[in-house]
């Protein structure tokens, strides 16, 4: 009985560590591409044509060289840009774009 509380204890301890661990991947990507969106608005700012890529925003020192290109699972960010509006997105945990685990800046 007391194996069974142990393994029972040890599931109960990994899920919480695992549930935890998505939440912060999620966190930081979320925060990346919110940095990613920040730096897109200062370039378009000063170019009032076309949508800047990421190589762009590292090269016109936008964007740190340090801050990720890609969110936690390895999916790159994509900065779009329709009229007025700069959105910044990745595929997220699934690798699938266009899915509910998407992330995306603005909200």
């Amino acid at each position: 009985m007391a194996t069974l509380a142990l393994g029972a204890a040890i599931s109960g301890l990994w899920w919480a560590q695992s549930a935890s661990a998505a939440r912060d991947a999620e966190s930081t990507s979320r925060h990346d591409a919110v940095v990613i969106l920040e730096a897109a608005q200062g370039f378009r700012a000063l170019h009032t044509e076309g949508c800047p890529t990421l190589s762009a925003l590292e090269e016109e020192h936008f964007l740190n060289s340090s801050a990720r290109g890609d969110d936690a699972w390895g999916e790159r960010f994509r900065v779009r840009c329709e009229h007025d509006e700069i959105s910044v997105t990745s595929a997220g945990a699934d690798h699938q774009a266009g899915t509910a685990d998407d992330i995306r800046a603005p909200r």
